[in-house]
């Protein structure tokens, strides 16, 4: 317990003195350890407090961000979009206040909702305080990336040990063994666009790199079983190639090909080696693994046999039902729904938990949050879109790699928002706000 003190307090202080590089720490921390940096509680004299190593981290770095925004305040303008955030972080805290000692909803969880939304959202201030140049953003992605080559060691535990560390967090529905957790396997979807459009758009030694990293990072991906994250990273490569210029979409194209073409080599050497050699280990593990994938991919389509789509689809009827109550203002943080599916099932699911950021945020606070949020993600995304498609073969080219990767990394989210709790979750939700606040200022500085 010492020791730890000793470290988070040598954490604490590195951050407020370097607040940029205390971001970059915490990108790669949580990278690499997910829910061991950002979810570890502190305990003393046999209490549990629920104060993360992230937590210690962060509020060095809000510190530190503010003695910078004291001296460099004037290289800051504020647009209305940065006003909404403000206004949704603020309302974040009355809805926990009303909720918590007039709507009888628990405390705790309320709490915990409250600092998800608001604590974590100050991520996006962070960003547009600190990072105002093409550098400072290159920086973070090269410690995401820096992260990722990090999980990499995870996919390969996982192979050879048949079952991924931390994947008992997320049971499967459908039968079959995860190689990569969750998180992992989602801070990899954001790995693989970055070194796509970095390819693309960038010519360094990196890129032999990162033409390695793909496709074992694609492993983990699949390997991990999270059907939303392969549906998200799909249609998130499709907006990335759309918004880049024609002689780059060739560039892309060609990538498309070769990890194409080789996997395609790759597959049909491992199911021939099956044929002949049956009862082998490679014809076991080839066969079982492409079966638990095939599976899962179909149970996609299958929502009445599907456990896990068919409990979110009766919990989201469930919430539904509740917002109709009280549909302007919603129905306010901490509470519970009660679920019912057949007659075997019947539990209480916190909203926090339905599986949905965007609806669980429209369901705690009405439709005025709708509003809220569709005029953000719109002046958030289109500006940056505008800028892209108008100036695109002008733009240099890191300005149109840092336009292009956080703005696919903005879609990339808005899909997986469907489908998990992700703003709900503090090694999920803080990365939302650090790319729209990366977003924010690429556009900003672009335009100078």
């Amino acid at each position: 317990m010492y020791l730890y003190t000793f470290v988070a307090l040598i954490g604490f202080l590195f951050a407020v003195f370097y607040p940029r590089a205390g971001v970059y720490a915490i990108v790669f921390l949580t990278f690499v350890f997910e829910r061991f940096f950002t979810l570890v509680p502190i305990f003393w004299n046999r209490a549990e407090y629920k104060i993360y190593p992230l937590d210690i981290l962060f509020v060095g770095v809000i510190a530190g961000t503010i003695l910078a925004g004291v001296r460099h305040l004037q290289n800051v303008r504020f647009k209305i979009v940065d006003w909404l955030v403000a206004i949704f972080i603020l309302a974040s805290a009355a809805y926990f206040f009303v909720s918590a000692y007039f709507l009888h909803a628990d405390p705790s969880i309320a709490f915990s909702t409250f600092k998800n939304y608001a604590f974590y959202g100050l991520f996006y201030f962070v960003i547009l305080f600190l990072f105002q140049s093409e550098k400072d953003l290159f920086q973070l992605m090269k410690f995401m990336l820096a992260g990722a080559a990090a999980i990499t060691i995870f996919i390969f535990i996982g192979i050879l040990r048949g079952e991924g560390l931390w994947t008992a967090f997320t049971p499967l529905s459908t039968p079959g063994t995860r190689i990569l957790a969750f998180p992992h396997a989602f801070y990899l979807t954001m790995a693989v666009l970055v070194s796509l459009a970095w390819i693309a758009l960038k010519k360094s030694k990196t890129n032999n790199f990162l033409y390695i990293l793909i496709p074992v990072w694609m492993v983990g991906i699949v390997g991990s079983l999270m059907r939303h994250l392969w549906i998200s990273l799909f249609v998130s490569a499709i907006i990335l190639f759309w918004l880049l210029p024609l002689e780059k979409r060739r560039a892309l194209k060609k990538i498309f090909f070769r990890y194409a073409f080789w996997t395609a080599i790759l597959l049909a050497f491992l199911a021939y080696v099956s044929f002949l050699f049956p009862t082998s280990s490679v014809s076991k593990t080839f066969s079982s693994a492409v079966g638990v994938a095939g599976k899962r991919f179909a149970s996609t389509a299958q929502v009445s046999s599907d456990e896990s789509l068919n409990w979110r689809r009766n919990v989201w009827q469930s919430a539904w039902t509740e917002f109709k109550k009280t549909p302007l203002l919603g129905i306010g943080y901490g509470k519970k729904l009660s679920v019912e599916i057949g007659a075997k099932y019947r539990d209480f699911v916190e909203v926090r938990n339905i599986h949905n950021s965007l609806l669980t945020i429209f369901i705690q606070m009405g439709l005025w949050s709708v509003v809220l949020f569709g005029a953000m993600f719109w002046l958030l995304a289109k500006p940056a879109f505008e800028k892209i498609k108008r100036a695109k073969d002008n733009l240099e080219g890191g300005q149109l790699l840092l336009l292009a990767v956080f703005l696919t990394l903005f879609a990339n989210y808005l899909i997986a928002f469907l489908f998990q709790t992700y703003l709900e979750t503090n090694l999920l939700g803080m990365f939302f706000w650090i790319i729209t606040g990366a977003l924010r200022i690429t556009y900003e500085y672009t335009n100078k």
